[in-house]
Formats: structure tokens, sequence, C-alpha cells
């Protein structure tokens, strides 16, 4: 069934997270990783101070409220089930625009994920993503899912071409637009 609008989606279950949309209740539990130098190194952020991060959360808040059939953007928390602790988020987003040349087609769904590096390596990240990715593809009818990464971030390359991902572009030093000077691949997953 695919939704419509800016429905709030329901939350998520796997077998260790809840994924629930995100709240403004949710700021300081995303300081705690979005603040930290370690988590944010291969995000297109450094690590943010509190009202910087409050400043993305509202934003985040406000582009669900006004996501529509045809354009979205969804943030989500990642709820350790037997703590409740929020141990990273998530963010899954459209546009409603056709791209400029070297962004993503409008039919097509973005996936970006964070997970606090204490809970690195534990297959949370990976856990996530399926979710999304199933969401993306069977709630929001999406045909073509990317994410970008970052070319030395080798932990989350894995996770994506573990979910079927493959390399769609590369993007030269000259071209990363977020300041972190390094080089980085646009993954592509086809509904299959």
């Amino acid at each position: 069934m695919t939704v419509s609008g800016s429905d709030t989606p329901a939350p998520l279950l796997t077998g260790r997270l809840l994924l629930r949309p995100l709240t403004a209740d949710d700021a300081g539990a995303l300081l705690r990783f979005r603040g930290d130098p370690a988590a944010t190194r291969y995000l297109s952020h450094g690590p943010l101070t509190p009202e910087q991060n409050s400043a993305r959360l509202q934003q985040a808040l406000s582009a669900a409220e006004s996501s529509a059939a045809e354009w979205f953007y969804f943030g989500w928390a990642f709820e350790l089930r037997a703590t409740g602790d929020v141990v990273g988020d998530g963010r899954t987003w459209t546009i409603a625009k056709p791209p400029a040349p070297g962004r993503i087609p409008s039919w097509s769904a973005s996936l970006g994920y964070v997970l606090h590096p204490e809970h690195h390596g534990l297959g949370l990240g990976r856990e996530a993503a399926a979710a999304l990715v199933q969401w993306l593809f069977d709630v929001r009818g999406s045909e073509t899912l990317f994410a970008g990464v970052y070319e030395p971030n080798l932990p989350s390359r894995r996770l994506l071409e573990g979910l079927g991902f493959r390399k769609d572009r590369f993007f030269p030093v000259a071209e990363d637009t977020a300041g972190k000077q390094l080089p980085s691949w646009r993954y592509r997953l086809d509904r299959g």
C-alpha cells in the first residue's frame, strides 16, 4: 500500500530497533552523535553545536510536515527496542523538480543514516537501512534508491553493497559540495 501526502510514517520494527519519525524531543539524543567528530566524519556536516542540531532537526520536522504525495522528506530515530535509547537516525527523501545534471531523478528516493560510534560494527546500521529500503519500495512506491557515501567510508560502502546497491556515479574531490575534501560515490538500487 502506498501512502500519499504528508501522512506521518508508521514506526518500523526490526529485530533490535524501532525506527520512528523524529520528534522535537529527540534533539538531545541526536546531539550525542551529530555533535561527535567520529560520527560526523563522513557526513555532509561536521560536529554540530546544540543550536545547529536544533535548527537541523526543526528543518527536518518542517520538511516532513510539508511533504506531499510526489515529494517527501522524513527523518527517523533509530531506537534500541531493549532500552529505548536513540542510537542513530536516518533520512528518506525525494525531490519534486527535475534534477540538475548529476542529481537524482525525481521518481527516485534517497537514503541517509548515521549511528553513534559506540554502536558501530554491530549490524544495527544494516538493520535500519534495510528497513528503510523496504519502506521506500513497498510503502512509498519508489522505483530507484540512491545513497551517497564518501569513498574512504568502507563500512558504509560494504553496508550498501550488502543490501544490493551498486556504484552509480563517482564524484571527485573537486565536486565535493560539503567541504570534506573527499571523493564520494553515489550508490543506486533499483526495485527488483
